[in-house]
């Protein structure tokens, strides 16, 4: 499998998907559309949003959760480190 995000960098967060999940945007190759990557938090555990998985039912204080990331750091630069 070949990794689209480097071993560390920034990428700029596009959306948040729970309180633990993050799209972020990295840089655009020239003429190119910007990769996205779908990002997880290591050792952080949100209650999940609803999903087919869980029968389209939020956990409790899911939908806080991501609010309170989204208004933190949507459209933001951020650093990451990938292990």
């Amino acid at each position: 499998m070949i990794s689209i995000l480097p071993a560390t960098g920034s990428a700029k967060v596009k959306s948040v998907l729970s309180g633990d999940t993050v799209v972020l945007l990295g840089r655009a190759a020239a003429g190119g559309k910007a990769p996205e990557v779908t990002f997880t938090f290591e050792r952080v555990t949100a209650p999940r949003m609803a999903s087919k998985a869980n029968n389209n039912v939020d956990d409790p204080e899911a939908f806080p959760s991501r609010e309170w990331l989204r208004n933190l750091c949507v459209g933001k630069t951020v650093f990451f480190e990938t292990r």
